[in-house]
């Protein structure tokens, strides 16, 4: 099965969740107010963040084994169970103090590729787990199949005719460009067998693990896509400025691809197949709604497309094929709950599908489904240490900017509390990326439950820049960081929820991380009587040193970056880069800031936090610091989030009256000691 979710080129994210296609979409209207009733338990701060969740479960291709992602002493680590088992009978089969990035099993044995940085610093390396399962309980062997901790190593395929080789795009023997290689799993020899001087941001190799399709990512901000015709490399289509282009999946015997893209007129990504050797193209599928571009498609093992979806508020898929519609409804049937349900693999030659079926209050439970019978079984439970009953619904909602642009955005409310209140503005990272509805889908989306929890309204806007609108919504947001339309649609948007009675004007405040934790330094500086507590996580006080301190392997496919922040070599750029960073604006900070940084991050450098720190306890204005030295782009380590969200509820409470759990334990309490930096000494 192949299965392809559309999701721009991105080279700063904020961290957040895998989808996957989903379904049972229901349209939520906004709350009415109504007066406030006895307000909800507490919930323990850990139990948002519990040890035990388990994440990204994924079965081996004989089926007989189930891997996924649970904390070993407060990292993510690998947990094996035999299929069809309990989870008593689950063990770590890594335990590894930094976490693990991803992993996938092999094609062809019981063993399992992973990828792992250090210390948050993003240069992943490949390892090898083989698991003997001669034994009663497999014991597992692990293998390091990289050593260079200097640069990156990413996993492209396993290719099926060659399955004794992974290939992998590494900045390797250039530090500025991405190659692709060929590792020999048996031998460890890695060859580099394409120079990507044609800055590949995607790449598509065959069965034998030849690169064929390419998109590049132009200095312009233009695409390319490119083919491997006869042995030569040819540009089929060149985008127009701010047009993008995803490779979703080609047959190489038929010489035709299946993309999806904005291109020749369109705003929306559409589902189309390019035919390699014409050139033509033909258009599959669209939004029958005009509301997003394609979100993912699904396809069988020829290569065949056999569903597409859209995420609007909430995620529509549209079944392109009769037999599959028919189990997609059978599996649609048996969940009467409002849900979103995930294929998360489809064994074309087992009849097993196997599905996720999770919600905005509950954080999900694997099933499988069987082709043959057409039913629906449970997996793997997961147990929820909050009860969805407690946690609040998550309404998509939509307002208008100044301008008149609809902005559609996320409602989080505390329970039975619907006026007046203190609320947090929390904008996504990216900024080319998104929120979505369901609790497991975004790193700040239990964050969210938490702060409703504690009696804050929570609104997620998805402002211009964001992915999934089309491409006239998301270049809309080129040159409007900081003071133009970017920021207008979060302070439209608070100003919408003070209208509607929701937020108290006087108890605003904001946070977000990546983009998000720029936007909120950009609120605290250019809206300074907007916000009355500011958190800022891992955010650039600076765009010009935020461009100028990217690694060199960043560099090729910065053209995005140049044509929405600037490019900071050209004269104009710089004096207008300089005109929308916070650090020049530190006089007009009024709110209290909280700045969260990890010391080895290699996106957003711990300069950025460090120099506003510098500035404002300069000029005795309020600012604190959680600085955590074994992390990198956002908080991964248990102990670390754990503190970092303590911080933020005693801060939030501190100055904008929300609750604030005091079942702290001390080990919490002085680990969160150690993490805080004395500005006054920087």
């Amino acid at each position: 099965m192949l299965t392809k979710k559309i999701l721009p080129t991105l080279l700063w994210t904020a961290i957040a969740g895998s989808l996957v296609l989903t379904g049972c979409s229901q349209t939520q209207a906004p709350t009415t107010l109504a007066k406030q009733v006895q307000q909800a338990e507490l919930i323990p701060l850990e139990s948002f963040f519990n040890e035990q969740d388990i994440s990204k479960l994924s079965a081996s291709r004989d089926g007989k084994w189930l891997a996924f992602f649970k904390e070993y002493q407060g990292a993510s680590n690998i947990y094996l169970m035999p299929a069809g088992g309990d989870l008593s009978e689950a063990f770590a089969i890594t335990t590894s103090k930094d976490p693990i990035n991803s992993f996938r099993w092999s094609t062809e044995a019981n063993e399992i590729f992973f990828l792992r940085d250090t210390a948050g610093n993003e240069n992943t390396q490949v390892y090898r787990l083989t698991l003997d399962t001669t034994q009663a309980k497999p014991v597992p062997s692990v293998t390091a199949l990289t050593h260079n901790s200097e640069v990156v190593y990413n996993i492209l395929k396993q290719p099926k005719e060659n399955p004794n080789t992974l290939v992998l795009m590494s900045n390797q023997d250039n530090p500025q460009q991405r190659d692709i290689y060929r590792l020999e799993l048996d031998s460890g020899k890695i060859t580099n067998i394409f120079a990507n001087t044609y800055g590949f941001s995607q790449v598509e190799v065959n069965k034998q693990g030849q690169p064929m399709l390419g998109t590049s990512s132009n200095p312009d901000n233009t695409s390319d896509l490119y083919a491997n015709i006869d042995g030569k490399w040819t540009s089929l289509i060149k985008t127009q400025f701010g047009e993008s282009i995803n490779i979703l999946s080609f047959d190489e015997g038929n010489k035709q691809a299946y993309i999806s893209a904005d291109i020749d007129g369109r705003d929306k990504q559409e589902l189309l197949r390019l035919n390699m050797t014409s050139g033509k193209l033909t258009t599959l599928h669209k939004d029958p709604n005009n509301e997003s571009d394609v979100y993912e498609v699904i396809f069988n093992d020829k290569g065949e497309p056999l569903a597409v979806s859209y995420y609007g508020g909430r995620l529509r898929t549209y079944p392109l094929d009769n037999t599959f519609a028919q189990r997609w409804q059978q599996i649609n049937d048996q969940f009467k709950q409002d849900v979103e349900i995930t294929i998360t693999d489809r064994n074309e030659k087992t009849g097993l599908w196997q599905l996720h079926v999770a919600s905005d209050v509950d954080m999900g439970s694997d099933y499988r489904y069987t082709v043959e019978t057409g039913e629906v079984s449970l997996l793997l439970k997961q147990e929820p240490i909050i009860k969805p009953e407690l946690l609040s619904k998550r309404q998509s909602i939509s307002y208008q900017a100044r301008d008149g642009v609809t902005i559609q955005a996320y409602l989080t409310l505390p329970k039975g509390q619907t006026g007046d209140l203190p609320t947090i503005i929390l904008p996504h990272g990216g900024p080319w990326a998104r929120d979505y509805w369901t609790l497991s889908s975004g790193y700040f989306n239990p964050i969210a439950q938490l702060l409703a929890n504690r009696g804050y309204a929570v609104l997620q806007p998805n402002f211009r820049a964001s992915t999934g609108f089309g491409k006239r919504f998301l270049n809309l947001g080129n040159k409007n960081w900081g003071t133009g339309s970017m920021q207008n649609d979060l302070t439209d948007g608070a100003h919408y929820l003070i209208e509607q009675g929701i937020a108290d004007k006087q108890r605003l405040g904001i946070m977000g991380a990546s983009y998000g934790g720029y936007a909120a330094l950009a609120g605290a500086t250019f809206t300074p009587d907007l916000y009355q507590a500011v958190i800022s996580y891992v955010g650039p006080s600076s765009l010009i040193t935020l461009l100028e301190s990217f690694p060199p392997h960043f560099r090729p496919y910065l053209g995005q970056f140049y044509s929405a922040v600037g490019d900071p070599e050209i004269t104009a750029d710089r004096v207008d880069m300089r005109a929308r960073s916070p650090i020049n604006f530190v006089d007009n900070i009024k709110a209290p800031l909280m700045l969260v940084q990890g010391a080895n991050d290699p996106r957003v450098t711990q300069l950025e936090s460090d120099n506003i720190a510098r500035v404002m306890s300069k000029q005795q204005l309020p600012v604190e610091y959680i600085l955590a030295k074994d992390e990198g782009h956002g908080f991964r380590k248990r102990d670390n989030k754990l503190a970092y969200i303590l911080a933020m509820e005693q801060f939030f409470a501190k100055h904008l009256g929300g609750r604030v759990d005091n079942r702290v334990t001390p080990a919490l309490a002085t680990h969160l000691d150690t993490l805080k930096v004395d500005v006054s000494r920087l």
